[in-house]
């Protein structure tokens, strides 16, 4: 289904007995369907002797037509004109499946402005400009009156005639949608907006095919598929991101699932999805505090650990037969060294390196620092049912920013993991590399 959706000016129908932009896009494209957005001085002109509606059907008998009553009428003013947009995307949500005309030629210079934005933000979008038959401006030519016959008016008209010439042509307004697209796509990449920026792209290579990198889309699919924490999968869309091995600094599963997770926290915190971020640190934090546990301490849980009807609780009279010094310095720090079974956690993990002699005092430091924020932030969310700034959660946390707490738990993920701490983001490489790509 082909469609014209056209404002409609002083050259419509007809002006100096030749078409006006309108009426000759009807007779050189043959669409469906003409959608008609009046002015109310339009409104009072097709009324009062259905001069656009009459033309039109001249030239196309079986044209449907519908007509669009704004009642604007400062239409020189661009400001006022939201409703020829509103009606446009109006247009695509109702025919999803047409091709959409726009006339680029009739109405106000205002509206001529707003129709060319529109015509370059779709692919299913042709805009069409209408050269007058002087090649220039017709304003020396007089508007068909109102008084006038519009039976005679069509009847006079040159465009009619079997060897009249095709003024329209298809204006490369590529320039503008280049922009707009390289400008959309810095916005969604540099927020880690991937899924957004994939579909972004697609626009951009349809636009750009001479200059498009083959290696762009797959690192933004890797980069979504990677921040979905699909690591395996991410890998098989890229490996590399320019001489840059994607892989990651893990071989151990668990401290790279952890790493991973580490770094969508990161995210988080940079998109300014605080709330997120907040909540994600305490999951993260049990995470590794067991795989502490394990790798370090040579904690086995499945011998301490049993299934009851409240979930997975630590059985501490088998805890304590097996770990006798873990189980003595959470029996001294603890508020509640009676527990026959514990629902274990970070705090609780805590309490039992406190007095163990072989834990590093540096290490049981920045615990201990990250437990007390942690326990301040989580206490000023339960408390209040309220949408909280980042000062906020800083101000009660006593800390300088998130992101010196999110450096804190990075100190410690390192010293556990043994590896020199890493402060650059993978997703900023990736992301760096892409940008330079799309200049």
């Amino acid at each position: 289904m082909r469609i014209l959706y056209t404002p409609v000016g002083d050259t419509d129908p007809i002006r100096g007995c030749y078409d006006g932009g309108m009426l000759h896009i009807v007779r050189h494209y043959n669409p469906d369907m003409a959608i008609l957005v009046l002015s109310k001085d339009m409104e009072q002109k097709e009324a009062a002797n259905h001069r656009f509606t009459k033309a039109l059907k001249h030239v196309k008998a079986d044209l449907d037509i519908k007509i669009i009553h704004t009642g604007l009428e400062d239409v020189h003013r661009i400001d006022v004109l939201q409703p020829f947009v509103d009606h446009f995307y109006e247009t695509l949500s109702t025919y999803p499946d047409a091709e959409i005309l726009i006339n680029l030629s009739s109405g106000t210079p205002q509206m001529k402005l707003i129709m060319s934005y529109l015509s370059v933000e779709h692919d299913a979008v042709r805009g069409i400009q209408v050269d007058s038959p002087q090649r220039g401006s017709n304003r020396s030519e007089p508007a068909v009156n109102d008084d006038e016959d519009i039976e005679l008016v069509i009847e006079n008209n040159f465009d009619d005639q079997e060897d009249s010439e095709n003024r329209c042509h298809e204006p490369q307004m590529g320039y503008i949608k280049r922009n707009n697209i390289k400008q959309s796509l810095h916005t969604l990449i540099t927020s880690y907006k991937y899924k957004e920026a994939i579909s972004s792209y697609h626009s951009y290579k349809r636009t750009f095919e001479s200059d498009v990198v083959n290696d762009v889309l797959p690192l933004l699919e890797h980069a979504q598929l990677r921040l979905g924490l699909n690591y395996d999968d991410a890998l098989q869309k890229a490996r590399k991101v320019g001489s840059t091995s994607l892989s990651s600094l893990f071989t151990d599963k668990e401290l790279r699932k952890l790493h991973e997770f580490l770094m969508l926290m990161e995210v988080r915190l940079k998109q300014g999805q605080i709330e997120d971020f907040v909540l994600k640190t305490t999951p993260f934090m049990y995470e590794l505090m067991r795989y502490y546990f394990t790798k370090e301490l040579n904690v086995n849980w499945r011998q301490v650990e049993k299934k009851t009807s409240k979930g997975m609780r630590l059985d501490m009279v088998a805890f304590k037969n097996q770990y006798p010094k873990l189980y003595e310095s959470w029996q001294e720090n603890s508020d509640t060294p009676y527990l026959q079974e514990l629902q274990v956690s970070f705090y609780h993990m805590l309490h039992m390196l406190e007095d163990y002699d072989t834990v590093d005092s540096s290490l049981l430091k920045h615990l201990k620092e990250i437990r007390r924020i942690e326990r301040k932030i989580r206490n000023k969310i339960a408390h209040e049912v309220v949408v909280f700034t980042e000062q906020d959660i800083c101000s009660a946390a006593e800390i300088q920013s998130l992101q010196f707490f999110l450096h804190q738990i990075k100190d410690v993920f390192f010293i556990i993991a043994r590896q020199e701490k890493q402060n650059k983001l993978i997703y900023d490489t990736i992301n760096k590399y892409v940008l330079d790509q799309i200049q």
